[in-house]
């Protein structure tokens, strides 16, 4: 199995195709281009730094769309806020289709301040909290994801009842590493209040995968299934924790059911071969 774990894969919600195929060909996921180092070997190492991070990244874009980027940023002054928000949609939209995470998500960033809008907010902090699992440079995530942390507390301050944004100040608290625990609580709580609440679940479940506790990360990612039984990615969670506990045959069936939810033949055949692989593990043992 790949080294990185499930929850790095599944934040790449714009990449599920590749996410799952580099899972059954047992290769590290490359680092998005806004995770590559700078060409001057060094990276962000705090908020300070953060713009540095953000031109490497938008470097990266095609010309031509960063020449339509620039005419639109440059159009901003002397806009009305309405007026602000239609053409900084449009630079996100460019931004994303170019595969710029960052930079999308730094104008969603500014686009949320000047809507001041609790969802935006959250949205931004999404973004950035899914970002941070993208690299496994430590100085890198720990930037992301007070980025993340900021955007989920303005969001909060804002509308203090949104369960999700409480998720995900908690995975920041837990994946910053200072209070693990007061992370752990506030998830708990969510389900307190919500006990049919997805993200909190998942989070849980991922947590506990990377605590080594995986019977309560079977728990966890089933009662997902029970929430929602179309959410294909909870096979893959289960897949990865039977197989970390050497039950092979709990693995391939986990693999065989999640299967059934790929239409895309490549991705299929890949699918296929890793059960394969895994069957043959289990017979040459």
């Amino acid at each position: 199995m790949a080294t990185l774990s499930y929850r790095q894969w599944v934040a790449i919600s714009a990449s599920i195709l590749l996410l799952v195929s580099l899972f059954f060909i047992n290769q590290k996921p490359p680092l998005t281009q806004d995770m590559q180092k700078p060409s001057s070997g060094g990276h962000a190492t705090n908020l300070a730094d953060f713009g540095r991070l953000v031109d490497e990244a938008k470097n990266q874009v095609p010309a031509d769309k960063q020449k339509t980027i620039g005419r639109l940023d440059n159009s901003l002054s002397g806009k009305s806020p309405d007026e602000q928000a239609i053409v900084l949609r449009s630079i996100i939209n460019l931004y994303d289709s170019a595969g710029a995470q960052i930079p999308a998500t730094v104008y969603m960033e500014k686009l949320a301040g000047i809507k001041n809008s609790a969802d935006l907010w959250y949205l931004s902090g999404d973004r950035y909290y899914n970002a941070s699992q993208l690299t496994e440079d430590p100085q890198v995530r720990g930037t992301l994801l007070q980025k993340a942390s900021d955007c989920f507390n303005s969001s909060f301050k804002i509308d203090s009842t949104n369960l999700d944004t409480r998720v995900g100040m908690a995975q920041c608290i837990v994946e910053g590493g200072g209070a693990p625990m007061q992370g752990i609580q506030i998830l708990e709580g969510v389900l307190k209040k919500d006990s049919n609440n997805k993200k909190a679940q998942i989070a849980l479940g991922e947590f506990s995968i990377q605590s080594g506790q995986y019977p309560k990360a079977i728990y966890r990612f089933n009662r997902v299934l029970q929430i929602d039984p179309k959410y294909s990615e909870a096979y893959l969670y289960l897949e990865d924790t039977y197989e970390k506990m050497g039950n092979k045959q709990e693995a391939i069936r986990c693999l065989e059911k999640y299967s059934t939810f790929v239409a895309d033949k490549k991705l299929k055949d890949q699918v296929n071969g890793y059960i394969l692989k895994l069957k043959n593990d289990t017979i040459n043992k």
